[in-house]
Formats: structure tokens, C-alpha cells, sequence
């Protein structure tokens, strides 16, 4: 199929898939009734011609050892030329002087009251009307029991790690 060929076949495509009418298309692009049906019918193989290649893939797809391994000479000199990467993930910075703490407040998406007053709201919605309130406070007063928890193991854990490092 050659390039005007398959220009007519896309925009016939194209105008089928836009909700026109199969005559309409034949009229509009000057060619028969019956090669519009045709050019339609044939969608799938249509398809799998109009699929995009991976260029990646097409790159690999010429490497010569794709399917086996290089000779055995060939390999030795790549393991000789490659070169052992040395890393060091590090350790715990020690910050020289004491870094301030951050008020989070008023960051997008860190209002903790309001995201308490959604919770109980939810937490609330099952419940029958003379509970409504009372399942709200008690909901935000579990969320605010819960965080100063999480707030107290993330302190005794920064503890443990600053004392073993004095140490």
C-alpha cells in the first residue's frame, strides 16, 4: 500500500470513527461505496499496520546477540573493560547546629483539623441523629489520641538513634 493509499485509508477511518455515515464518506472523498465498506471492514488489519513502534525496542531488535551470547572472546574483553563502581550509601548526617522544626499549618493538605472534621463526618454519617455529635467528638478526639501517639514513637525512636550515636 502506498502513501496516498494509505492517507485515504486513515481519513476514511478517521471520518467512520467521527460518527459520519459511510455515503457521506464515499462522496466526500470521491471513491465507491463499496471500498468505503471494505477500507471499514477491514479495521483490524488496518489496526495492526497503523500500531506505533518502540523505538527502543526496534534498537534492541538489531542487536546481534539478541537471541544468543557473545563468543567467549568477546565477553572476556567486556568483563575486562568494565570497572567496579564503588558506592557508599553513607550514614546519618549529624547536623552541625540545631535545625529548627517547621509548622506544617498551614502547607496545603496538612490542615489535621479539617481532615479530623471530614473523618468524623464520615465516621458520623451511619450513625442515627442523637449520636451524630457524639461520634464526631469522639472520632477527632481518637484521631488527636492517635497522632500525639505516632508523635511519641517517632520521638523515643529519634531518642534511640541520637543516644547511639553519643555513644
Amino acid at each position: 500500500m502506498d502513501s496516498e493509499e494509505w492517507n485515504l485509508v486513515k481519513d476514511v477511518m478517521f471520518l467512520h470513527d467521527s460518527g459520519i455515515s459511510l455515503e457521506k464518506i464515499s462522496q466526500v472523498k470521491k471513491i465507491s461505496l463499496e471500498r468505503t465498506k471494505e477500507i471499514v471492514g477491514n479495521r483490524k488489519l488496518i489496526i495492526k499496520r497503523q500500531n506505533k513502534k518502540n523505538v527502543v525496542q526496534e534498537i534492541g531488535n538489531q542487536n546481534k546477540w539478541k537471541d544468543k551470547l557473545p563468543e567467549e572472546e568477546i565477553l572476556k574483553q567486556m568483563v575486562e573493560n568494565l570497572e567496579a563502581e564503588e558506592r557508599h550509601d553513607g550514614a546519618r548526617t549529624v547536623p552541625s547546629r540545631p535545625i529548627n522544626t517547621v509548622d506544617r499549618s498551614d502547607r496545603v493538605g496538612e490542615d489535621r483539623k479539617m481532615n479530623d472534621r471530614l473523618a468524623a463526618i464520615e465516621a458520623s454519617a451511619d450513625a442515627p441523629k442523637a449520636l451524630k455529635d457524639i461520634v464526631k467528638s469522639a472520632t477527632i478526639a481518637q484521631r488527636k489520641r492517635d497522632r500525639e501517639e505516632w508523635e511519641n514513637v517517632q520521638n523515643s525512636i529519634s531518642e534511640l538513634l541520637d543516644d547511639d550515636l553519643d555513644s
